[in-house]
């Protein structure tokens, strides 16, 4: 093999793996993954205000989204690949974010005087999901690929 040849082996993973990392993309911000997310969001935050029985009872449809989510996520997946440790730190620190906002939301609108300061905070939360994921999804695969590009 010659070193043109290594080159060019090494040319082809490369743009496979951005090609990949793409589509993956794609399919995680899709309106359908969004939406339920959104849902997720909105159900188990505003679950808080509903009295004893009810907030614990939550649980079950929110379990629920979210294994319908990962089902549908690996069976339509174009491409299964493993995220990167990055990939993963950023998702943790971006629930994490996502739960200080909602928090601060929902004591906002527990000072003005709201009946259901965590519904009010879950469905402003669950809108900002949905109109912030697509640039964020595609400023995160902008990133990536300047990181590979650059490696």
């Amino acid at each position: 093999m010659t070193p043109d040849d290594a080159q060019a082996a090494l040319d082809d993973i490369r743009k496979r793996h951005e090609q990949s990392r793409a589509a993956e993309v794609r399919h995680s911000s899709s309106p359908f993954h969004l939406a339920v997310l959104a849902s997720v969001v909105l159900l188990s935050y505003a679950s808080f205000d509903l009295p004893n029985p009810w907030n614990g009872a939550m649980l079950f449809p929110v379990v629920a989204l979210l294994a319908l989510l990962a089902f549908v996520h690996v069976r339509r997946a174009p491409v299964l690949r493993q995220p990167s440790s990055g990939e993963l730190l950023g998702g943790v620190a971006a629930g994490i974010a996502l739960t200080a906002v909602l928090q601060g939301l929902a004591s906002a609108a527990r000072a003005v005087g709201m009946p259901t300061p965590h519904l009010v905070a879950a469905g402003i939360g669950a809108a900002a999901c949905l109109v912030l994921a697509g640039p964020v999804c595609r400023g995160a695969e902008a990133l990536a690929q300047r990181a590979h590009r650059q490696s």
